[in-house]
């Protein structure tokens, strides 16, 4: 007899997954799946190093209806909130990821899970050689003795502490068998069992290892305190009743076997379908619950093919001119599409299938001669009739219109479209993706080099090793287009997805491929420039803090700052040292002259390391210019992001962030750089979404809305607003849109919170469209669960699913902010994709080199200067039917000014 009994307390399992695990887990209907995903987890570590095949399982779970025990005390449990429905929605999928994992799940109406398990322990326990419980509540322990044990939960879902009879001894010193009478005594809180009032764990305690059971200490009681004495019979019938009340049923009727607990493994058909469902990719990845290319090459359901014949290469292009449908990937040489060759380009037409043409590949092999490729897919690839789709599109439109191919707008990308569904992730890669939404694992790119020992370069590569890859891209990327499109349609971003974000990738790509020219013998002057500054300022920071040290080091930082200086710190770091943080030196900055000489040595390092030094070693080699990369999938608002470098955030503030822009330069002689910029585009968005009238007037009137929210917070007329007031209302202005708190407000006006209460208010008196706006777009997150912009963009808000009060609060700066700033991106997004067109129209020399934010950047010839002008004008502010214009203020210069 060499088995053990395993018995789950399934209803403590999965209250503890859900307040463990963030509760914005979702999948991509945007259903709660955290306590599920923490229930997984825990189970899988029972099932990877603790269970075996021939032990036995049973995961016992609370039903609602009541028990016995509510019969004799009807406020029982009265004290616990209401199951959050988030974790309600989740319940109907527990017994089936239980099941999944092969454990008995076991319900039954009258009895508490504790019951079942107590009988489960009582009926079995000299059949097995361990009875093995997995609980977090105290009252289990009651079952504990020479076979039994317990597992409690120490921290998380996976951390635990075995309870055996010594270290219940250890613990409440006295053996499991008094603990019955223990808990009789001081009641349990969480269930609402009442006790004996006034008698703690501490008396309890003492008086059970005194005198061993609740009949000793009664009649002895005429030896205890007066206090105690008088607690313990005022409290009798509490104790009597709570006796009862935490008592475990031993012996129910489980109608069920030993044997039909055995444990025999997993079943891995019900575990894939529930992880697909849930998208719990990490988890179908653990326990290789997907399919992959061999599997679906012997079941015959894939059929990838290298085209590697004249004749083979003649059917293969006149399906292509036939097909309404293709799912595209280019395999190239290099990243940097200005340096990449073509290696070969996989297509597929329909699922499980593929081709994979090669071009490029260092082999003997028969080839399809490149230039013929290129112009066949020239004229097919621009055929309006056909439907391109692929992941991660804009780097196969760049290789294209890099070799002359000006194909259609791309239909559908994959990766963008699992980014609509669900904009908070980060992991938007096709290898993640095939797991989550088919349950397929893909070869990835560092198995393909590791199997043919090669570092890096696909040309290498054996044909035929190339082909099956890169199909396998083109195909996945296919069946992922089937899946994520219903799922758009589903949710109401189809129109996102076609109307915006496709029609903008080409877009991006030209926008990509133009670059930047910047001056770089400027920008080494200014690096000179600013490390003498830096010298001289760190001099003086030396002098104000009598001693030299390392500004970059934070241990030097706080030693001088705190210790030596006497400053007070606010806060610790996680590590436990005290934070040197900007925000922190910012609120220390009045305190001493040597904190704000830091903030600005720090600046001007910033500015010098960032982009001085870094932008000259960006230049490509090739264009000579700088060519940043956006991506559509990097933010949670819609809004663009990019990289290498970071254009979203050039400093633009100060004279210091105008040096740098100023090195943005045209190429050419005779070419300005022309800059085009909404005015206050998020406040304007605010004013048609809250439909308030005085922002509104305000805006159609022209007026600087920065000076009339200043008149409105002072109670002063426009023209007695000064500069200073003046910033003081954009920071509010802006402060709203973000959510931002009293406190917050507080912080950055350096003002009470009072004050800044007042000011608050002040602002929702002056516009009570926008206080009732910000009111019911909360309140309809809070219902909907999401917010959406003007053209249907959608952001899950899961924060209100919490008791978290910070989360909450979080959640609905999220819910106020998003439709301003969401929408404001679309209608960027928009105004990209309208310019881009009609300069194509007029088939233009000019062409855009930068998006940042709210600005769009062009660089054009002296000849087109106003044409270009009255492009962006009419492409930025018409046509978007809003309550307010749209203003677009336009510079042109020499220079990015």
């Amino acid at each position: 007899m060499a088995s053990r009994l395993y018995l789950f307390d399934g209803t403590a399992i999965v209250y503890r997954a859900y307040f463990a695990i963030d509760v914005s887990l979702t999948n991509s209907k945007g259903q709660p799946t955290n306590a599920l995903f923490g229930t997984a987890r825990m189970l899988s570590k029972f099932i990877k190093e603790k269970m075996e095949v021939g032990d036995y399982a049973l995961f016992a779970f609370d039903r609602k209806e009541e028990t016995h025990r509510h019969k004799m005390y009807e406020n029982y449990k009265a004290t616990r909130k209401a199951m959050p429905d988030a974790l309600v929605s989740q319940l109907s999928w527990i017994p089936e990821i239980v099941e999944g994992f092969g454990v008995r799940f076991l319900s039954i109406p009258g009895l508490e899970a504790d019951d079942i398990i107590a009988t489960a322990a009582t009926k079995f326990r000299d059949h097995v050689e361990e009875v093995i419980i997995v609980s977090g509540d105290k009252d289990i322990l009651q079952l504990v003795d020479d076979k039994v044990k317990v597992l409690r939960f120490v921290s998380g879902l996976t951390d635990f502490q075995e309870f055996d009879v010594n270290k219940v001894i250890e613990v409440f010193g006295f053996p499991p068998s008094k603990l019955h009478d223990y808990l009789s005594l001081v009641g349990d809180t969480s269930d609402n069992i009442p006790g004996v009032r006034g008698i703690g764990e501490k008396t309890a305690k003492d008086l059970l290892k005194k005198y061993e059971s609740i009949e000793n200490i009664y009649s002895s009681i005429r030896q205890l305190s007066p206090s105690i004495r008088r607690k313990l019979i005022d409290g009798k019938q509490s104790m009597e009743l709570s006796r009862r009340l935490v008592q475990l049923v031993t012996n129910a009727d489980l109608e069920l076997s030993l044997e039909s607990l055995e444990y025999t493994g997993l079943n891995k058909n019900k575990l894939r379908d529930i992880f697909m469902a849930m998208e719990f990719s990490s988890l179908i990845k653990e326990f290789g619950l997907y399919s992959n290319a061999e599997e679906e090459k012997k079941s015959g359901e894939q059929e990838y093919k290298l085209i590697s014949s004249p004749e083979e290469f003649e059917g293969f292009l006149k399906q292509l001119n036939e097909c309404s449908l293709v799912s595209i990937d280019f395999e190239t040489t290099s990243l940097d599409p200005h340096q990449a060759e073509i290696v070969g380009i996989s297509f597929s037409f329909e699922e499980g299938k593929g081709y994979y043409l090669p071009v490029g590949h260092d082999t003997q092999q028969w080839q399809p001669d490149l230039k013929e490729v290129i112009k066949t897919l020239r004229s097919s690839l621009s055929n309006s009739g056909i439907k391109i789709v692929g992941q991660n599109l804009k780097y196969d439109y760049e290789i294209m219109i890099k070799k002359g191919i000006r194909p259609v707008e791309p239909h559908f990308d994959t990766m963008i479209g699992a980014y609509l569904l669900n904009p908070d992730s980060r992991r938007f890669n096709l290898d993640d993706l095939a797991l989550k939404y088919l349950g397929y694992r893909t070869q990835t790119f560092e198995e393909l080099m590791e199997k043919n020992r090669i570092v890096d370069d696909i040309s290498k590569i054996p044909p035929e090793e190339a082909a099956h890859y890169s199909i396998e891209d083109a195909d996945v990327a296919l069946r992922l287009y089937r899946v994520l499109s219903k799922k758009l349609y589903e949710t109401g971003l189809d129109r996102v997805m076609q109307e915006i974000e496709m029609k903008l990738i080409p877009v991006l790509a030209d926008l990509e491929l133009n670059g930047v020219y910047v001056d770089t013998e400027r920008l080494k002057e200014l690096s000179i420039s600013y490390q003498e500054k830096l010298d001289r300022i760190l001099k003086e920071l030396f002098e104000l803090t009598g001693e030299s040290f390392n500004p970059n080091s934070p241990s030097q930082v706080s030693k001088v700052l705190f210790d030596k200086l006497g400053l007070k710190p606010p806060r610790r770091t996680k590590q436990g040292s005290y934070s040197t943080s900007a925000d922190v030196l910012e609120s220390l900055a009045e305190e001493h002259p040597a904190v704000e000489k830091l903030l600005e040595y720090r600046k001007y390092q910033k500015l010098k390391s960032t982009y001085l030094d870094a932008l000259p070693k960006l230049v490509n080699p090739i264009t000579g210019r700088i060519h940043t990369s956006f991506h559509q999938t990097g933010t949670g608002t819609g809004r663009l992001s990019s990289s290498n470098p970071n254009v979203q955030n050039l400093p633009i503030k100060d004279d210091a962030g105008k040096e740098i822009r100023n090195c943005v330069v045209p190429q050419k002689d005779g070419w300005k750089i022309v800059s085009a910029d909404y005015s206050q585009i998020e406040l304007r968005v605010l004013a048609h979404c809250s439909g308030d009238e005085q922002l509104i007037e305000a805006f159609k009137l022209e007026e600087d809305i920065h000076s009339l929210t200043a008149s409105r917070l002072y109670g002063i007329s426009q023209d007695s607003v000064t500069e200073e007031m003046r910033k003081v209302g954009k920071m509010v202005n802006f402060a709203i849109i973000y959510g931002i708190s009293p406190y917050g407000l507080a912080k950055r006006l350096k003002i009470s919170s009072k004050i800044a209460e007042n000011m608050i208010s002040n602002y929702f008196s002056a516009y009570p469209g926008v206080r009732k706006y910000i009111h019911e777009t909360i309140e309809k997150a809070r219902e909907e669960g999401y917010v959406t912009t003007l053209f249907g963009r959608r952001r899950e808000i899961p924060h209100f699913r919490t008791r978290n009060k910070t989360r909450i609060q979080e959640g609905e700066r999220i819910a106020v902010n998003t439709p301003i700033q969401g929408t404001a991106a679309d209608i960027m997004k928009i105004a990209m994709i309208n310019v881009d067109r009609l300069v194509k129209e007029e088939k233009l020399k000019g062409f855009a080199i930068l998006q940042v934010h709210d600005e769009l950047v062009f660089e054009v010839p002296e000849t087109e200067v106003d044409r270009i002008c009255d492009i962006l004008r009419k492409g930025m502010s018409e046509g978007f039917d809003l309550k307010v214009p749209l203003k677009v203020d336009i510079s042109i210069a020499d220079h990015w000014a």
